[in-house]
């Protein structure tokens, strides 16, 4: 019984989290480091409180090293996608 109820709140709460996630990792899909690379769950960076996704460990570095300049790419991607949604 204890494994039933292990699973049904596992579940449960991968359900109420599922949405949260993979909208935040869709909205950065592609890596701001290197332009066109797609995102890996693994590699990510927590900036100023949000978590920014990247393609690699190397990424990872680039980005700790000079934020804003990566920051600002993101930022250009995202407001590109908003655009292109909105057509």
């Amino acid at each position: 019984m204890k494994k039933f109820l292990y699973a049904f709140l596992l579940c449960l709460f991968v359900s109420a989290a599922a949405p949260f996630v993979l909208a935040h990792f869709e909205a950065n899909a592609t890596c701001p480091v290197m332009h066109g690379e797609r995102v890996k769950e693994k590699f990510f960076v927590d900036y100023q409180g949000e978590r920014i996704f990247l393609c690699c460990r190397n990424c990872v570095i680039a980005f700790r090293k000079k934020p804003e300049k990566y920051m600002k790419r993101l930022r250009q991607a995202e407001a590109e996608a908003q655009t292109k949604k909105s057509l």
